[in-house]
Formats: structure tokens, C-alpha cells, sequence
């Protein structure tokens, strides 16, 4: 696929909205006072930990898909939290994960592990050998990748490198298109935006970069750490481990709304929440105790954020508050730390373990993330 056919899907993108993500408009639907999340079920099957969760969408809503440790990508049935079909052999080690998993077309599976990605048709699978079931794409660098975001026939990923690179999945003979530019450091996520012609990323140079597709390059970058003040401990007593903002994990919150465009809420490593408006940023400090590993936009309540963390707690926050603080903006990019403290809806904590993935559906009011080697449903209200 050539910059000329990336430019013309842009293009139709722009034009024609994708369903992948249920719309949500702002003000259109009572907000919650209070959120209660209670464990409904675990799903078992994985034999390790699980390193990538996704939920599907369109006729697939109710299907869940995990990567774990065990060299298995798993496809689930997330009503009844039963395992549909595996796909094993993928060559895990030390050093080497399932990275990145995905929903692709209109029955496709894609996997991310080390300096590859594999796509198969889910209809066809039973239980099969990853080494000689999948049609493979290889990253011309051997880089390995790090995060991988799908959204129609597109496959989005970034590696270690900080390269972002995209692949066409519905090609005969698929092949990756690089982007220009790259974060200055490791790539650690990636996110569609579920309208525009538009991806975002961010890496451990603590930046998120906004790409455009059409142009095959980064339209804006924006400093994750510029806003954040790391205080030094008054005593030993007070002493606590302060991460850099490093960017874990990101996602484009669906509101359709004039004039509103870009809406990017990102995750770091010192616990921090930024939340991208148009050119507008605002920095919310200490949502965590510690790293947030992961964070999305509930699905089927999309004013909703769901943020998982290395403190073992799972928190609930209202995106509008988040996105439109009563604080003036800084324009061009310039972020702006939001000296104020914002409760959450509801915080679940003291979890068995430490989550590092989360999932929503965009029918299904619940939401997945992992425990050890097990999928874990929680269901709010």
C-alpha cells in the first residue's frame, strides 16, 4: 500500500465517519453522581499473564481478545466469559510479548509479537500454530513493536525505535507504510482516531505526537512533562517515588460535537492524566498513587474514563470535567497543569493484582481487565 492509497482512504475518512465506536454527545444524557463496580465473573484460560485485551465491535460487540505470556492469543465470547478459539506458538521469551491485538475488517485478528504482526480469519480458526496458519507481516528493521491499534482494514503500531508504521490488512500481500518522524525514545502506544484521518501515540520521551495519515508524518507534538512539578520530599518519612510522565497508554474520546475535532486523553507513568482539545491541554496530577497502565473511554457510557493503575485500583472519572476544567488554555500545544483536585466517580481498590490492560464494549456495561493469567468482568451503574 503506497502513500497515494493512504492519502485517498484519509480522504474518504474525513468524509464518511466510521462505526467502530458507539457516539456520544455531550450533555445528551444524565452524567453519574457516583459509580459502583462490582466483580461479576473471571474468565480462565490464559496460563500467564495477560500483556493485550481488546474488545470487538459492530457484529463482533461481544467478543473479547487477549494476548498473554503463554504464547496464546485467545478469542472469548464476553457474555458468558467462555474461550471460542486460541491461536498458540507464539514465540514469547524474556524479552519478547504479545504486544498489540486487534479487530480487523470485517472478520479479521491481527497480533503484534516482537518485530512482527500476524492476521488471520477467525472463522477459520479452531486451535492452530501461529507458525503456519497467519499471513505475516514483517517491519523492514526488525524493530520489535510496542503497542497496535486497528480500526476497519487499518493496522496502526509503534516500536521500540519510536516509529509509527500502518498496514493495510485487506491487501493480497500486505506490507507496512513508516511514517516520517518518531518519538525520541521507545514508542509505547498508539490510538485511531475513530473519525478523522488522524492517529496518536506516545513514548517514553514523555511526548504524545498527533500524526496525520494522509500526510504520512507528525502534525503536533505535545510535552507530557511540561506541566508536571516534581515536588522534593519534605522528610525522609515523606519520602515517595516520583516516575517522569512517561505516556503508557492513550485513546480518542468519540464525541461528535462542531467544532471539537480532537479529543486525546493519555495515561503516564507519575500517575498524571492529559487530556488534548483541539490545540488546548490540561494536565490532571496525581489520578494514581503510581503508573497508570492503561485507559479508555467506556464504551457503551463514553462521557466515562475508566483508568487502571499499579496502586491496584481501577477509577472512574467524568470526561467532560477532565476536558473542560474551569481554568483558561494555553494555546499551540502548551499544556496546562489543573491546580485543582478532581474526584473520581468511583474507585475500585485493593485489587488481587496489578492490572495492566482494560477493555470495554460498546453494548456490554462492563468493564474487563487483567488479573494474573485470568480476564476479570466488572460490571457499574
Amino acid at each position: 500500500m503506497g502513500q497515494t492509497q493512504i492519502a485517498a482512504v484519509a480522504a474518504a475518512l474525513q468524509i464518511a465517519k466510521t462505526n467502530l465506536i458507539a457516539v456520544f454527545k455531550r450533555n445528551r444524557s444524565p452524567k453519574f453522581k457516583h459509580v459502583a463496580t462490582v466483580k461479576i465473573s473471571t474468565f480462565k484460560g490464559h496460563r500467564s499473564g495477560i500483556t493485550a485485551l481488546t474488545a470487538g465491535w459492530d457484529s463482533r460487540n461481544t467478543l473479547l481478545l487477549s494476548g498473554s505470556d503463554d504464547g496464546t492469543v485467545r478469542l472469548w465470547d464476553a457474555r458468558i466469559g467462555k474461550s471460542i478459539c486460541a491461536v498458540i506458538g507464539f514465540p514469547i521469551d524474556e524479552d519478547i510479548s504479545i504486544s498489540g491485538i486487534g479487530f480487523v475488517g470485517d472478520h479479521g485478528l491481527v497480533a503484534a509479537c516482537g518485530p512482527s504482526i500476524s492476521i488471520y480469519d477467525h472463522r477459520a480458526l479452531k486451535v492452530v500454530n501461529q507458525a503456519h496458519s497467519a499471513a505475516m507481516v514483517d517491519i523492514d528493521n526488525g524493530s520489535e513493536i510496542q503497542a497496535l491499534s486497528t480500526r476497519g482494514d487499518f493496522a496502526a503500531f509503534v516500536d521500540e525505535d519510536g516509529s509509527l508504521g500502518v498496514c493495510d490488512t485487506s491487501d493480497v500481500a500486505p506490507s507496512v507504510d513508516k511514517f516520517s518522524g518518531n518519538h525520541d525514545a521507545l514508542a509505547s502506544c498508539v490510538g485511531f482516531h475513530p473519525d478523522r484521518p488522524e492517529i496518536g501515540s506516545g513514548g517514553f520521551d514523555q511526548q504524545v505526537f498527533v500524526w496525520d495519515m494522509a500526510e504520512e508524518c507528525v502534525a503536533n507534538k505535545v510535552d507530557a512533562g511540561a506541566a508536571m512539578d516534581v515536588e522534593e520530599p519534605v522528610g525522609l518519612g515523606e519520602q515517595r517515588l516520583v516516575n517522569p510522565p512517561f505516556v503508557y497508554s492513550l485513546d480518542y474520546w468519540s464525541v461528535d460535537e462542531a467544532g471539537e475535532g480532537r479529543m486525546l486523553a493519555s495515561g503516564h507513568a507519575d500517575g498524571s492524566v492529559m487530556c488534548i482539545r483541539n490545540d488546548a491541554v490540561f494536565c490532571w496530577s496525581e489520578c494514581h498513587d503510581y503508573s497508570i497502565s492503561a485507559l479508555q473511554f467506556v464504551r457503551s457510557r463514553p462521557d466515562v474514563l475508566v483508568t487502571v493503575g499499579l496502586d491496584r485500583t481501577i477509577r472512574l472519572w467524568d470526561a467532560e470535567s477532565m476536558f473542560f476544567p474551569e481554568v483558561e488554555a494555553a494555546e499551540n500545544y502548551r499544556p496546562v497543569r489543573v491546580n485543582r483536585e478532581l474526584s473520581p466517580l468511583g474507585v475500585l481498590k485493593d485489587l488481587y493484582a496489578k492490572p495492566d490492560t482494560v477493555a470495554t464494549s460498546d453494548v456490554l456495561p462492563h468493564i474487563f481487565t487483567d488479573e494474573r493469567g485470568d480476564i476479570v468482568a466488572y460490571a457499574f451503574e
